[in-house]
């Protein structure tokens, strides 16, 4: 880990801060520098804070932030997803030193992350008692680098079988892979043609689920189960655990689906 350049201390009297502002789950903050150095920085001793730096005069950057935003909504409160225009606060450009948009940077512990080659072991995760795999696993999002995020991820689960933690970010890793350099509406169109078309169809479940559409995603993913077998069968379920492991618990659409699953399987 790295810490953040001296010149924010010089904007701000760091010792006066106060804890962060308590926000709905999956809410994404629009940062500038003074919000950066008031609530970012608090906030990521308490959980990851995924900073983006983008600019709306790019599709990529707009792409990356649509994508990241619906995961965090998806994702509770196991992250905090923020947002900063690179085009109108150069100083936050120039203390994480950003050499091009979209980037994304990791905030834990109130240090920033170097990504994948940053040390990620005993001052990783800063104040709290976060495990080292999941700081090193919002090191290596950060860096765009999502097989080792998922290795991380993995290697948590591995160690501690059933973490939820673990499980949800683990999900997050692999619905961001799938849905990668993938265009939803193009997507969409496509499933819309060919419901037999499994592969296509678990896209557009993964597009449905990012757009809110909960109930829509489970019922195309349990239909698949219907009309598949063998290995691919067994692929969709695991799609849809994975989907399952995004929600809370109590989560009405979750409770159905789970429901609609058992049924289709047995």
């Amino acid at each position: 880990m790295a810490k953040l350049p001296s010149q924010f201390n010089r904007a701000f009297d760091l010792s006066t801060l106060k804890p962060p502002p308590s926000l709905p789950a999956g809410q994404v903050i629009e940062s500038n520098e003074r919000i950066f150095i008031e609530q970012l920085i608090p906030l990521s001793k308490e959980k990851p804070v995924i900073v983006v730096l983008w600019t709306p005069r790019s599709s990529d950057s707009v792409a990356l932030v649509d994508a990241l935003a619906a995961l965090a909504q998806r994702s509770g409160s196991a992250w905090q997803l923020a947002t900063v225009n690179a085009d109108t606060e150069a100083a936050i450009v120039e203390a994480l030193r950003a050499t091009g948009v979209p980037m994304t940077v990791a905030l834990i512990g109130g240090q920033q992350g170097v990504g994948s080659g940053a040390n990620n072991g005993g001052n990783g995760a800063g104040e709290g008692d976060e495990e080292p795999e999941i700081a090193a696993a919002y090191g290596a999002l950060a860096a765009n680098d999502l097989i080792r995020a998922k290795t991380e991820f993995e290697r948590l689960l591995a160690r501690k079988p059933g973490d939820n933690d673990a499980l949800q970010g683990l999900a997050n890793i692999e619905l961001l892979q799938r849905i990668t350099g993938r265009d939803g509406s193009e997507v969409m169109a496509k499933a819309l043609q060919d419901g037999g078309d499994v592969t296509i169809q678990r896209l557009a479940a993964d597009f449905e689920f990012l757009a809110g559409d909960i109930a829509g995603a489970f019922a195309r993913l349990i239909n698949l189960i219907k009309i598949t077998d063998g290995d691919e069968r067994e692929s969709v379920r695991l799609h849809v655990l994975s989907l399952f492991a995004m929600l809370e618990s109590d989560d009405p659409e979750l409770v159905k689906a789970r429901s609609a699953l058992a049924r289709a399987l047995f």
